[in-house]
């Protein structure tokens, strides 16, 4: 199931990241506010009180088919007068790149607060070559 949603989730990312690098593919407000695979069976999971162990297989293939193809899983935390929920959502890392420390290799899953002023800008090959340190003169 995580192989089969992981598929959507990818294809979602690559297609609707015109202005916003998150796209939500899971709505922890509204349990029928969104049609994707994963929204789907991440209510089900919790609905139905799968194991944490089935629930963490799950989440780990879904994790491992993102990363592969370059996509990070993006946990938004709100809190509101109605209570604390997350939405889930996928940013392509081909595309946008983060400003705060990330190593995909480590983790395909980020935690956020929705409020944060860290997150992510657009990939730039220009701003590689500007960024770049110099090495300092050498001392004569």
């Amino acid at each position: 199931m995580g192989r089969e949603d992981s598929t959507e989730a990818i294809e979602i990312a690559r297609t609707r990241h015109e202005m916003f690098p998150v796209v939500t593919i899971a709505d922890g407000a509204d349990h029928n506010g969104l049609t994707t695979d994963f929204h789907k069976r991440w209510w089900r999971q919790l609905d139905e009180g799968w194991p944490e162990h089935l629930r963490e297989i799950y989440n780990e293939a879904f994790t491992r088919e993102l990363m592969a193809a370059k996509v990070a899983v993006v946990e938004l935390s709100f809190d509101g007068a109605s209570g604390q929920w997350s939405n889930i959502g996928v940013v392509d890392l081909e595309r946008w790149e983060p400003t705060f420390p990330f190593d995909p290799a480590d983790t395909g899953w980020v935690k956020q607060d929705a409020r944060s002023r860290v997150g992510w800008r657009r990939r730039s090959a220009l701003r590689k070559l500007f960024t770049r340190k110099q090495a300092p003169p050498p001392a004569d």
